[in-house]
């Protein structure tokens, strides 16, 4: 820190809305890379504060601009917030309309012209005291209260007030001198900056008035000296070049070429800021001075000497000399009355219990510094720039620690306050601007935290000591803490209140714990801790509010609101973006429909079922009755479908409102009405499906002007339904293509049926299965389906959608595609609860709550029976899955008596198996096919026998030879479906829809309880290849045969395969025949296994075959082939030898 600075930081403190759209005072709004502030709220005026970094060069502020939400902005101020900076703006062009120019305008800007429009009626005394550069400044000629001089001077209309000469002026005298124009009387804060070749100021003749104190009139390097022209009535006057007013030294010149300063006789006083970065002042006798002021000489980079004057008065003196860095002893003049210097250290005379000055450059042993033990306070600015010290001891004999007392250290690295202490007191600044210091532990006996550390940009650890009696941690205190990342409580704290913006904007926080004493957490208190990804509250805490923007902007991903809040106001938790859930107890009374604005992946708001004011399902906020959606947790939504409670019958005010992520939404089927905004903004919905048994009318959803239901394209929002594809009931299509306002609508469209099942679009890429009429034994619910050119993920199977489903269909088979089941689904009489269905099978393996509509919309609560299943349809899944099947599909209800859950009367976990029964082989062989992938292994597994192998594909020829089971003189070689093509590294792994020939490779038949599951490894897809086996699915059918194509069917009784030449009706489903070439006719065949080659990669089986008839006039040769015309020779007729000559 090279000079003090002074704490005139308009700490920002942004203020959101008391209601939507009506903007509030101070609030912070962007446009375009312009940033604003609100400053009449009813007018919807604006205040021009600043650009964000990346804009750069000229920039035109505009008169008005729209927020695209209903809201038409009007520009009528510049600056008035110190928060924000133009950093790299070289010109601002401001609108007409303009009236206001207000102090810090333009921060950090390097502006080179400027013009003040003519409707500008007040400029601040300090307007430009924050710019890096002053621009050459013109007047609008209209402008009735303002004028330039032609030179780039900006001045009051009569020229008597002087606000601003540009840096680079072009009236300057050769040898430097700058005349002010002689009609001034009064010279503005800051006038004179950074001015280039100005060596000499030439002051008006009838001044009156020049800004002295910080910041001065002056603020330029290269000034040498003041002069006063001639011929007028000023109480200022100049002597040496020094600027004094009565017995006032008021301003030094910072480039005065003098050496060693005696201030002359007869002055008494140095004002606040009168010496100030004096460029050449290496000592300076005070003389006859008695009274100094706050800064009274400052930032002499090169001071080395100071002695404090015999009579000087303590009124005045703390801080009096600051940020010296040269100094390395303090003198006191002999006798003096008020203070004692002691190695080079300036106390209070006699008791040495306040320390004034300590020198910047005193040399410290090794950095290690501890504070006397007769210290009581530090004072103001004590060890402002010090250079050396590198640890700071604080005793317990300190009570109290001044305003920028150890501000500007070069080397601080830590702080310690030793216990037990008696520092009850920390002024604002005391370790500010420390660029070094990491960590520090405040003292148990402080009571309230100021703004102590201002911009310590290494500072990451704040400590409260144990048992801390801190009650108040004060407003925006430690904004300027960039880097802080731990604020933590080391034990009991008295902490009650943090006020607003204490610590907005600490993008690094990670955490906080408040204790429970907590009363209060201020508006914004938290806002924008991005990193801030937990936030607790003491089981006993007592506060009661979360204030608007309190926790906005947060990292927080969840956050249990505890049992003593009973309000949630406006934004208290807006902009969470990585927020999830939301726990509220049950004392919560009032929640803003704006808490949880802008929580884009919100998911849950958890209701306490005790809470009387409110009530939540699935996460939606609704009212105790589950009548009203409240709120609609943003993160709900998706691209596919987007569900509401089927309870409500009305969607509130503003329930989804500004949420531009939702494209679609199912309106459940009571809906009656829509509440004021409830969809407004939400600028990206391109669907509606509307399930209701009624339409709408029109008359219950809002359409006055600002209330919309749906933005209609003025006040420059979207026209929404012009944008939005409507979907309703089949029988109510014709009411809503009669209405006027649903004509307004893109689309109106209904359901559309696709081999005998019905499907409703809820997205424009999703649609929602309601009706199945098929007939299949095994039903497979699709995955896509396509109509009128655009295809749909089949996403949702709707209530009661099998309820007009046959008893033809036993099974269904539900893909990973499927999403959300509704009420009753596979119910084939909802009236009854009961089901032809046998059989539902799941294949994905990582089901949710949410899945099923009993269990996402707590139905059981209702005491009605919603089940998806009835009681004797069995549920399987895989073995992998059961246990999350298990828990996501457990049901409880809660039980106010108890005040817990219990198991409720319609769970039907105990459905739930991955156990699938159905194979039963005999006599060793059999054949099987399913529409899922299947593990044929489990059983052999889990209880060490029934070893069941797949087999799919023929090696070589029929030959010659013994076979392994039955009797038959010719046998196949056949290999497992692992080895051609099938899941590596098991022999049991079927793939969906494959034919396998079964063998128990070590019994004769299966055991009696013998089950298979569904295969783990469905996420790739197998190619089986050479497969000699054709598998029946979905249906039994009738399979081809003929005499040239002939196929081969396992007889269950004698475990070989029986010949058919003829078509076969009715071959069983989840069964296969083969197809064997070079088979010759007549003869049995057999399969033979050689054990040995029984291993994990491939088995290589042979099975035999036996004819299923025989032609009477057929011949075979003693091979057994069939031969259709015999020559000479021995053949085989009717089982008799026959000779052919």
């Amino acid at each position: 820190m090279k000079q003090a600075k002074q704490l005139l930081l308009s700490l920002l403190f942004v203020a959101f809305p008391a209601q939507l759209l009506a903007y509030t005072l101070n609030e912070i709004v962007r446009n375009d890379g312009i940033i604003y502030q609100v400053i009449d709220v009813g007018a919807n005026k604006l205040s021009f504060v600043g650009v964000e970094d990346n804009v750069s060069g000229p920039v035109t502020i505009p008169a008005t601009w729209s927020d695209g939400k209903g809201v038409t902005f009007t520009v009528t101020k510049v600056g008035g917030n110190e928060t924000f900076y133009c950093r790299n703006i070289t010109a601002v062009t401001l609108p007409e309309g303009i009236t206001e120019i207000a102090y810090s305008s333009f921060r950090a800007a390097r502006l080179t012209t400027l013009n003040i429009p003519a409707s500008v009626t007040k400029i601040a005394d300090n307007v430009f005291y924050r710019v890096n550069q002053m621009p050459w400044i013109t007047v609008d000629p209209g402008n009735t209260n303002f004028s330039d001089d032609g030179h780039g001077a900006l001045y009051t209309n009569d020229k008597t007030e002087l606000f601003a000469v540009p840096s680079n002026p072009d009236n300057l005298d050769p040898d430097g001198t700058y005349t002010v124009n002689t009609a001034v009387k009064t010279i503005h804060s800051a006038a004179f900056l950074n001015t280039n070749g100005m060596k000499k100021m030439v002051l008006p003749p009838n001044l009156q008035h020049a800004r002295t104190t910080y910041p001065s009139f002056s603020q330029t390097n290269s000034l040498e000296a003041y002069e006063i022209a001639p011929g007028g009535s000023t109480l200022y006057t100049v002597n040496a070049g020094v600027l004094f007013l009565g017995q006032a030294l008021v301003q030094y010149p910072r480039n005065k070429p003098t050496k060693d300063y005696t201030v002359p006789d007869g002055i008494t006083e140095i004002t606040g800021r009168a010496i100030d970065m004096a460029q050449k002042m290496e000592s300076i006798v005070m003389n006859q001075v008695t009274k100094l002021g706050e800064n009274s000489i400052n930032a002499c980079p090169i001071l080395e000497t100071v002695t404090l004057p015999k009579d000087l008065q303590i009124a005045g003196t703390l801080g009096a000399i600051s940020s010296c860095v040269k100094i390395k002893e303090y003198k006191t003049a002999p006798n003096c009355v008020n203070f004692i210097a002691e190695d080079g250290v300036v106390y209070s005379k006699p008791n040495k219990d306040f320390l004034y000055f300590f020198p910047p450059s005193k040399p410290i042993a090794e950095g290690n510094y501890t504070i006397p033990s007769s210290v009581k306070t530090v004072g103001d600015f004590a060890f402002s720039s010090n250079r050396y010290i590198k640890h700071l001891t604080i005793p317990g004999n300190v009570e109290t620690i001044k305003k920028q007392a150890f501000g500007g250290f070069s080397e601080l690295l830590t702080v310690t306050f030793e216990e037990p202490s008696s520092t009850s007191t920390i002024g604002s600044g005391a370790f500010g601007w420390n660029p070094k210091l990491q960590e520090v532990t405040l003292p148990s006996t402080l009571t309230e935290l100021n703004l102590i550390f201002t911009d310590c940009k290494a500072l990451e650890t704040i400590n409260i000591a144990a048992n801390s009696k801190l009650k108040t941690i004060n407003k925006g205190v430690l904004q300027t803490v960039s880097n802080l990342k731990h604020f933590n409580f080391l034990g009991a704290c008295d902490l009650e209140t943090i006020e607003d913006g204490a610590f907005q904007d600490l993008k690094f926080l990670e955490s906080f714990a408040f204790p429970k004493g907590v009363k209060t957490i201020g508006t914004n208190a938290f806002q924008r801790c991005e990193r801030m990804k937990t936030a607790t509250f003491d089981d006993d805490a007592v506060i009661t509010t979360i204030k608007a923007g309190a926790l906005a902007d947060c990292g927080l991903t969840a956050i249990s609101i505890p049992n003593s809040v009973k309000t949630l106001e406006k934004e208290a938790f807006r902009g969470c973006a990585a927020l999830t859930e939301v726990n509220l107890s049950k004392n919560v009374e009032s929640i803003s429909s704006e808490t949880f604005k802008y929580c884009e992946n919100l998911t849950d708001i958890n209701v306490h079922k005790e809470n009387t004011n409110y009530s939540s399902i699935d996460g939606y906020l609704l009212s105790k009755d589950k009548l009203t959606l409240i709120l609609f947790p943003h993160g709900k939504a998706n691209d596919r479908f987007t569900l509401l409670p089927p309870s409500i019958t009305k969607i509130g005010d503003y329930a989804f409102y500004e949420y531009t992520g939702l494209k679609n939404v199912v309106i459940p089927n009571k809906v009656a009405s829509i509440g004021e905004r409830a969809f407004s903004l939400c600028k990206n919905l391109n669907t509606i499906t509307f399930l209701c048994d009624l339409m709408i009318d029109p008359a219950n959803i809002n359409q006055e002007d600002n209330k919309r239901s749906f933005d209609n394209g003025s006040s420059g929002t979207t026209n929404m339904p012009a944008n939005i594809d409507i979907y309703v009931r089949k029988n109510l299509l014709g009411n809503y293509n009669a209405s006027t306002f649903y004509q307004q609508f893109k689309s109106r469209n209904t359901s559309f049926t696709e081999n005998h099942l019905e499907y409703m679009p809820v997205s424009d890429n999703s649609v929602d299965l309601l009706d199945v009429r098929s007939t299949d034994y095994t039903f497979i619910v699709p995955e896509i389906v396509a109509h009128a050119g655009k295809t749909y993920s089949v996403n949702l199977i709707g209530d009661y959608a099998f309820q007009n489903t046959t008893s033809a269909v036993q099974e269904v088979v539900v893909k990973k595609n499927v999403e959300y089941i509704g009420a009753k689904a596979f119910k084939t009489d909802i009236n009854a609860n009961t089901s032809t269905i046998k059989n539902v099978f799941f294949l994905a393996s990582n089901p949710t709550k949410r899945m099923l509509s009993t269990t996402r919309f707590e139905l059981d609560e209702t005491n009605e029976n919603y089940n998806e299943f009835a009681p004797t349809t069995k549920i399987y899944v895989k073995k992998s899955a059961l246990p999350t099947y298990q828990m996501q599909w457990h049901k409880q209800v809660y039980d106010s008596g108890t005040h817990g859950y219990q198991e409720s009367q319609f769970n039907f976990t105990g459905q739930l198996s991955y156990q699938i029964p159905g194979i039963e082989i005999t006599h060793k062989y059999g054949s099987f096919a399913r529409e899922f992938d299947t593990d044929l292994s489990v059983y052999k597994t889990e209880k060490g026998n029934g070893d069941m192998g797949a087999f799919v594909a023929k090696v070589g020829e029929v030959k010659e030879g013994p076979g392994d089971y039955g009797n038959a003189t010719y046998m196949v070689k056949m290999t497992s479906v692992d080895m051609n093509g099938g899941y590596t590294g098991s022999y049991g792994y079927v793939p969906a829809f494959t034919g396998v020939l079964l063998k128990v490779l070590d019994l004769n038949a299966t055991p009696a309880d013998f089950y298979y599951a569904i295969g783990e490894h469905d996420d790739v897809s197998y190619d089986v290849t050479n497969d000699i086996m054709h598998g029946i699915t979905v249906n039994s059918q009738t399979v081809a045969a003929s005499m040239t194509d002939p196929i081969y069917v396992m007889s269950k009784n004698s475990g070989i395969f029986k010949r058919r030449t003829s078509p076969l009706p009715n071959f069983p489903v989840h069964k296969a025949y083969a197809k064997i070439p070079g088979v010759p006719a007549g003869v049995k065949i057999q399969f033979i296994t050689d054990d040995e080659e029984l291993t994990p990669t491939g088995i290589e089986v042979a099975d035999g075959l036996d004819t299923k008839q025989d032609e009477d006039a057929a011949c075979y040769n003693l091979y057994g082939q069939r031969i259709e015309k015999p020559t000479r020779g021995v053949y085989i007729h009717q089982g008799k030898k026959i000779i052919v000559k």
